[in-house]
């Protein structure tokens, strides 16, 4: 008779533990299956709980460690996270989703010099999987390295030439380095590729404003205004940069914008008719939107001159030194806010012949401040005189 403990055709204990194991095994897809159950209903932390039952039962399920890993990143908790993670990493070394689990876990951790190394491993594991060079360059994008970021995006181009994804990413780059026409030809591309696709309009919205394209710009904002997306705030928000709308006569002292070359200096003010008389001048100017009202009034931040350009028109000073002499700053702004109106006021003296002229409209009022929520003035509307009518 064989030995029941010793014998080779027969192990009791192996039997026994093969039976365990099975339970086990058993006992961990039933916890699974609770698990799924509680998602489709919400309920992510008994899901979480039911997850962790199973891995108890099943160290090595990877189904487990994965919704574990996603579930406690969906919850804040990248320790927790990082650590289920790492195991599956070390348990499957040759997984390029292991090593994408684990780096994303540690970018949003902030562990910026960890992700980056796992994206290399994973990168190495297979060449030709575009995600991990993808990553990395995301998060170059993200952390300011921009030079390295648009090689990484530059490299995935060549292997992966039909993803809009990329071309967008690339596009997105050169917008932070202000390369706009590149930005714009690569935005183009990545929507050609990828049509409904709002972050790429958007992006290329701001490239198009930045090149002066407003028209182009606007497009884009009616594009996401129409697919209903959050981003045509944001959009809306750059492109409605503050501008100066016109000089109003109504409000201005001692000033007309439409008198030309030649005008005499006391038709502004009789009182000019006195030889070295002085007096303050006051221009009236609308903005278009709600002005910071500091920057306004601060006279270091406008500038006057003599129109010298086509927008402009041109400045056309009088022979004999009859000219009068304009500042170059006002002397002092003040603003209403309820209006959007600032009052530009600065001084200018007849001469002791009373002969001084003046041009009124080709003196350039320019301003470089900011509006209330901090944007910087509009290129293309930051100057005006009377002989434009508008803005540019």
């Amino acid at each position: 008779m064989a030995d029941l403990l010793t014998g080779s055709d027969s192990d009791p204990f192996a039997v026994i533990g093969q039976d365990v194991s099975g339970q086990r095994s058993q006992l961990a897809q039933y916890s699974i299956l609770r698990a799924a159950a509680y998602l489709q209903n919400n309920k992510n932390d008994e899901a979480l709980k039911a997850f962790k039952q199973a891995l108890a039962f099943d160290p090595q399920n990877t189904t487990a460690q994965t919704y574990i890993g996603n579930l406690s990143l969906a919850k804040g908790d990248t320790y927790e996270a990082i650590k289920v993670f790492k195991t599956m990493v070390q348990s499957q070394p040759t997984s390029v989703d292991a090593h994408m689990s684990l780096a994303n876990a540690y970018i949003q951790d902030k562990q910026y010099a960890a992700s980056e190394k796992v994206l290399k491993a994973a990168a190495k594991l297979d060449p030709s999987n575009p995600l991990p060079d993808y990553t990395l360059g995301l998060q170059y994008s993200n952390t300011g390295r921009l030079v390295e970021a648009e090689n990484q995006f530059l490299k995935v181009q060549r292997t992966s030439p039909n993803d809009g994804n990329i071309f967008y990413a690339l596009g997105a780059v050169y917008n932070k380095q202000g390369k706009h026409e590149d930005a714009a030809k690569n935005l183009e591309k990545s929507l050609s590729l990828k049509k409904s696709f709002p972050d790429a309009n958007y992006e290329l919205g701001v490239a198009y404003n930045a090149l002066g394209r407003r028209e182009d710009a606007q497009k884009q904002l009616s594009i996401l205004q129409s697919s209903g997306s959050s981003l045509s705030r944001d959009l809306q928000f750059i492109l409605e940069k503050p501008q100066m709308l016109y000089m109003d006569q109504n409000n201005n002292r001692n000033f007309n914008q439409l008198l030309g070359p030649a005008t005499p200096l006391w038709m502004l003010d009789p009182s000019l008719l006195t030889p070295s008389a002085s007096t303050q001048i006051s221009v009236a100017i609308q903005f278009n939107n709600e002005m910071d009202t500091t920057s306004v009034m601060n006279p270091a931040n406008w500038a006057i001159s003599r129109a010298n350009n086509t927008e402009g028109g041109y400045y056309i000073p009088q022979a004999g030194g009859r000219e009068v002499a304009i500042p170059a700053y006002p002397t002092f702004v003040s603003y209403n806010p309820e209006t959007r109106q600032a009052n530009v006021t600065f001084t200018v003296q007849q001469n002791a012949a009373t002969d001084a002229t003046i041009d009124p409209s080709h003196l350039v009022f320019k301003f470089s401040g900011t509006d209330a929520a901090g944007r910087q003035m509009d290129a293309a509307g930051d100057e005006i005189d009377g002989s434009a009518l508008k803005a540019f």
